[in-house]
């Protein structure tokens, strides 16, 4: 007979050994080693419980009361003084705002009320969509401890018991502000804005109908838009702006967001003279100042000259050159230099560029009377009539555009040594479609025949159906006259024997 002493110390050795004898059945059936020590401490009950400031949660923002559509960084802090297994957090939400995770989790040390912790800082970006009371709706922590790191925990070598705790951050509440009366219509909040241009070529010396184009690049940084408000395109006599879509890059930089739009701009000068460009201006709101700025490029000036060198000028170029030198003159008059004198210096410039531009088109035409159809026949190559149909165009002239037409035709019938024909057949034989000979023939119409004349004619359908055709055979003349011209062989042969 088994005493009672007997029967208990049997009792206690087989309590000892039955959470092996589980553990080694969850292992067998399958359940990894971590799942069954989590799943034997969870089910195994216990008095042991984490103190409140072991793990602590806050939040917090830059300011209580932002502006609408200002960026806000948010940030969520775990502080714990015990490890935690298998932890995760929750976002937060806030009803009528945007919210983004910015960057990744950062961990340090902090020492707080006399105790140090284990710090993990998460980063949100709170972006407000209208003025008035938001709510962000704290995030929730979820974690388990093990027993044998808290005060009073006995030790287990083998299992791991775990607590599992809960932690809710306190709901943040900011007062969000409509924009300043002070602030421009288009309102960008933002830590700094910085705007710069680029021009390819630079604009240093320029010709009428030579492209330019200009690159300007707007960056912004601690804003919570994803575009920024573009400048308006200028509008300068003279001067024709072609834009191109605008491109926008969002991008994080270390802990805030930044913003660049890049605007591209062909500028294409129509008209000789000085031609001012305003100063490109955006207006922001600073949210370190708390003040209205403004970040802007400095109003530029482009001198442009004529186009064609040696080519006497139209009754439009000398009609735009005596406005130009009017408008210099009246600039010039409040120079330091003094209006009388400076006034009449450029005057007698002015009367002396006139008198050699008279006495050479006089030369010109003593020495062409008679023959200047044939010479223009003979001395003006085909793209050179390209170029003038091509500016021609630019400039909606529909007379010069007819002109250089018959002149190119002239010029490809001269090249081939055939006989005189229209210009319509020499573009069919090109491959002209329907729509450009339909081009012609409205120019023909415009010119010789009736035509609404409150509907001016304009060049950009002509210049893309056309100019192709006529930048073709040009090229092809010139393949046939190098042919024709006879170039050595590129390896000769010698002569002899060997």
């Amino acid at each position: 007979m088994v005493s009672c002493t007997e029967r208990g110390a049997h009792r206690a050795r087989r309590g000892s050994v039955l959470p092996h004898l589980v553990l080694l059945s969850l292992l067998a059936a399958g359940i990894p080693v971590g799942a069954a020590l989590a799943a034997t401490a969870d089910a195994a009950p216990g008095d042991v419980r984490v103190a409140a400031d072991d793990v602590l949660l806050e939040v917090s923002a830059d300011t209580d009361a932002p502006y609408v559509q200002a960026r806000v960084r948010y940030r969520v802090r775990v502080l714990a003084r015990v490890p935690l297994r298998d932890a995760t957090l929750s976002a937060p939400t806030a009803d009528g705002a945007l919210l983004r995770r910015v960057g990744s989790d950062r961990r340090f040390d902090l020492e707080q009320s006399g105790q140090r912790y284990r710090a993990s800082e998460r980063l949100y970006v709170v972006v407000p969509e209208q003025p008035g009371p938001l709510t962000i709706a704290g995030p929730t922590l979820s974690a388990a401890v093990p027993e044998r790191a808290l005060e009073g925990a006995p030790a287990d070598a083998l299992i791991e018991r775990r607590v599992v705790l809960s932690r809710t951050a306190p709901d943040l509440v900011l007062q969000v502000r409509p924009p300043p009366t002070t602030a421009a219509h288009a309102w960008l909040p933002a830590e700094s804005v910085s705007i710069s241009e680029r021009w390819q070529p630079e604009p240093d010396r320029l010709r009428v109908g030579d492209p330019l184009q200009r690159r300007i690049v707007i960056e912004a940084a601690g804003v919570g838009a994803s575009a920024l408000p573009l400048p308006a395109t200028p509008a300068v006599p003279g001067l024709r702006v072609y834009p191109q879509r605008a491109e926008h890059d969002q991008r994080q930089i270390g802990e805030d967001l930044a913003v660049t739009t890049v605007l591209e701009q062909t500028l294409v000068p129509t008209t000789p003279g000085i031609l001012s460009l305003p100063a490109v201006q955006v207006p922001w709101w600073s949210l370190g100042m708390d003040e209205a700025r403004i970040a802007s490029l400095p109003a530029r000036q482009l001198v442009v000259t004529g186009s064609t060198v040696g080519a006497p000028p139209t009754r439009d170029t000398a009609a735009a050159d005596t406005g130009w030198r009017e408008r210099f003159l009246a600039r010039a008059g409040a120079d330091l230099w003094g209006p009388s004198g400076l006034a009449l210096a450029l005057g007698l410039a002015w009367l002396v560029t006139l008198f050699l531009w008279w006495r050479e088109r006089r030369r010109r035409g003593r020495a062409g009377q008679g023959e200047r159809p044939r010479v223009l026949a003979a001395a003006i190559p085909v793209e050179e009539w390209v170029r003038r149909f091509r500016r021609a165009c630019e400039r909606d002239d529909a007379a010069a555009a007819r002109e250089a037409l018959a002149g190119w035709a002239a010029a490809v019938q001269r090249s081939r040594g055939v006989g005189r024909l229209g210009t319509a057949t020499l573009l069919r034989e090109q491959g002209a479609a329907d729509a450009a000979l339909a081009v012609v023939r409205e120019l023909d119409q415009r010119l010789w025949g009736r035509h609404d004349a409150s509907n001016p004619w304009r060049g950009g359908e002509a210049l893309g159906l056309l100019l192709p055709l006529l930048r073709e055979a040009g090229a092809a003349e010139a393949q046939a006259a190098a042919d024709r011209a006879g170039l050595p062989a590129l390896f000769p042969v010698r002569g002899g024997d060997g």
